[in-house]
């Protein structure tokens, strides 16, 4: 049988929720470092009109390690699937792109926004209504998850952090 590339996306996206399983059912593993290393900032979810089956999920990532760590995958309580997908710009057309894995280098963040790299969810059958929280999860290579609830929103929130000190 050959493979569509949807079929294999959806292939990959069942293997890597294998692994998943299997690593959450193994109890009494420490953390690994790379699992505590990532933190999510600012995530959000783009709110949806009432027949649209895709949303968007945006935010920041963040390695706090001091190793490389690489994004393999993204998975959302909204939605029969997640893919990251980047905007490539060929002359004055933009097109989609999914991304199957993204590196982030110690001390960097990966950033989701609206017009480039961003988080696909597709297949939505039951859409959030705005307001309300959805859990959204970066995957690591090494099979550790960075989780966090993401606001469903219309724009993009206000930052919360304008008043923190804090400048990147």
């Amino acid at each position: 049988m050959t493979l569509t590339p949807r079929r294999a996306s959806s292939a990959v996206i069942c293997s890597v929720l294998s692994s998943l399983l299997m690593v959450a059912l193994m109890s009494g593993s420490p953390p690994s470092q790379a699992g505590d290393a990532l933190h999510w900032k600012d995530a959000w979810v783009r709110s949806m009109p009432p027949a649209a089956q895709v949303t968007a999920a945006y935010g920041q990532l963040m390695n706090h390690g001091d190793e490389m760590i690489t994004i393999t995958g993204v998975t959302s309580t909204v939605g029969a699937e997640a893919q990251m997908h980047d905007v490539i710009a060929e002359g004055d057309q933009r097109r989609m792109t999914p991304l199957t894995s993204v590196e982030i280098a110690p001390g960097e963040t990966l950033t989701f926004q609206p017009g480039g790299r961003h988080i696909m969810l597709l297949d939505v059958v039951d859409p959030p209504l705005e307001g309300s929280q959805v859990e959204l999860c970066a995957l690591s290579e090494l099979g550790n998850r960075a989780c966090t609830q993401a606001p469903i929103e219309r724009q993009a929130p206000a930052t919360q952090n304008a008043h923190t000190g804090h400048h990147h």
